[in-house]
């Protein structure tokens, strides 16, 4: 048997623990305290297995100051075997501390008045109209600044070059660029398996060397093709 060894007051909870010895596969059934005008129980008691005996703990609260003596009903047993056997009760006594000023008779102590009670907070729509307050601004400073800004501004539509012709390709050749009308010629026929040849021959002359000649042919003959 064992109690809390701090010093309590009137309603504060104790923690009494009863250690109860049994044999191996024996099955312990606490009972539970009875209330009184002076001990409470505060839970249902709960168990622990601490070796070769079981923990019973019991939180109570007393309402009585002084001495008082507790009784713990004996849990009951039921051994391996079957046999059901009920152990005697244990007695406990618990030094609980009076509240009250100490050295006074309880009848010359004069009860506290009661607090007075607190007020309610009355309901108000204050926060929700400051809420609707700040929306409105926000809104307010977003359509200003977009109408400030002005409408969105149309994209630039980017110059495409001008079709591939007959024309731009003798202009490119006369300025010695069939290596680029190469490539123009061939992206126009890259989807077309009957010229592959025609490509592989230009893929092959196109960064040759004293190969003008043959790039101008070439070209003539891929755009001639090409059309």
């Amino acid at each position: 048997m064992m109690q809390e060894p701090v010093r309590r007051t009137v309603g504060d909870t104790l923690t009494i623990v009863q250690r109860v010895h049994t044999v191996p596969g024996a099955v312990i059934q606490p009972r539970t305290l009875t209330d009184t005008t002076s001990v409470s129980l505060l839970s249902p008691p709960t168990m622990t297995r601490d070796g070769d005996s079981i923990r019973i703990t019991y939180r109570i609260a007393v309402w009585q100051p002084g001495t008082n003596e507790l009784m713990l009903p004996g849990p009951v047993v039921v051994t391996p075997r079957g046999l059901v056997d009920t152990l005697p009760d244990a007695h406990v006594l618990l030094q609980v501390a009076s509240l009250l000023p100490s050295g006074k008779a309880v009848a010359s102590i004069a009860p506290k008045a009661a607090r007075p009670v607190v007020p309610r907070g009355d309901r108000t729509v204050l926060p929700f109209v400051a809420f609707l307050l700040v929306l409105g601004s926000v809104v307010a400073v977003t359509n200003w600044w977009l109408r400030r800004r002005g409408p969105a501004r149309a994209l630039p539509t980017p110059k495409l070059p001008p079709p591939l012709d007959a024309e731009r390709l003798e202009r490119w050749l006369a300025a010695g660029e069939a290596p680029l009308a190469l490539l123009h010629i061939e992206a126009l026929v890259r989807d077309r398996p009957e010229l592959a040849e025609w490509r592989a021959r230009s893929a092959a002359a196109r960064y040759a060397r004293g190969a003008e000649t043959e790039l101008a042919a070439l070209v003539r003959e891929g755009w001639e093709q090409a059309r």
